[in-house]
């Protein structure tokens, strides 16, 4: 009976399926050792077609009464070398289930053959190849682009009596007009100007707020007052000393020439 690709893992519901992309190894008692037991691992291979990668293994619980295997081909057969017990088990451990009964099955081999490992000095070696490439390429390109910027200068300068050439003939024909040159770069664009606050009050019709009072003690009157009383203010100098203080302001801007006016300019 053909096993399906889609099957799933599930050993809770008694179907225990996996599929190997690499060798896979059931384990064989070593007759030899007689005092302690010795497992070795044989690989499984199809029968048919002598297959062993791209194996598939499958197992229904009440339903299969040995193991099943099938490869990319197609082939099925029966693999009776494969324990149940141990089958079922190696699923319960790929499907996360930590068993430490079953831990010895796992040192001895039983499974998937695990990945070769990595040859370091191989990837050194590729990498230093794609890094020589990519430099060999940056450096191919730079030469490039400066023998191109060089033939782009020299086809220009030959081109340039040409060109007079032309423009004189084209300004003859046109009664002797220059042809208007235009600029290959558009200018940018200008900011927008922000118009000022009193543009905005004046399109929504918002009055100007007042000002107030510098000194909110007396409101400028250099007095406060109440009913029966009427004291100095403390806070300010009053409205007298402001109007000689902005009086000696204006003296001394004076004095500096700062507060002359330019002659107006008769038309």
């Amino acid at each position: 009976m053909p096993i399906s690709p889609w099957r799933a893992l599930s050993p809770d519901n008694g179907d225990h399926y996996l599929a190997f992309e690499r060798r896979f190894r059931y384990v064989v008692e070593d007759p030899e050792h007689t005092w302690r037991r010795v497992w070795i691992p044989t690989v499984i291979a199809c029968p048919v077609c002598e297959a062993d990668t791209g194996l598939r293994l499958a197992y229904m619980s009440g339903v299969d009464a040995v193991v099943e295997a099938a490869c990319p081909v197609g082939h099925t057969w029966v693999e009776t070398r494969v324990d149940v017990s141990q089958w079922m088990a190696y699923c319960r451990f790929r499907a996360g289930s930590q068993e430490f009964d079953w831990l010895w099955l796992i040192e001895a081999g039983f499974g998937e053959e695990p990945p070769p490992p990595i040859d370091y000095a191989k990837e050194l070696r590729t990498a230093a190849g794609e890094v020589a490439k990519y430099g060999k390429r940056k450096a191919k390109a730079k030469v490039r682009r400066e023998v191109r910027k060089v033939k782009k200068k020299v086809r220009n300068e030959a081109m340039r009596p040409v060109a007079a050439v032309l423009r004189t003939a084209w300004a003859m024909q046109s009664g002797g007009v220059e042809p208007v040159k235009a600029s290959r770069r558009r200018p940018a664009p200008k900011p927008p100007k922000t118009p000022p606050v009193s543009a905005y009050r004046k399109a929504y019709g918002v009055q100007a707020p007042e000002k107030g009072p510098k000194c909110l003690a007396c409101e400028d009157s250099g007095q406060i007052t109440a009913p029966g009383i009427s004291v100095p203010c403390t806070e300010c100098d009053g409205p007298a000393a402001a109007a000689l203080a902005a009086a000696e302001r204006r003296a001394e801007r004076a004095r500096q020439g700062k507060d002359e006016r330019r002659p107006a300019t008769s038309k």
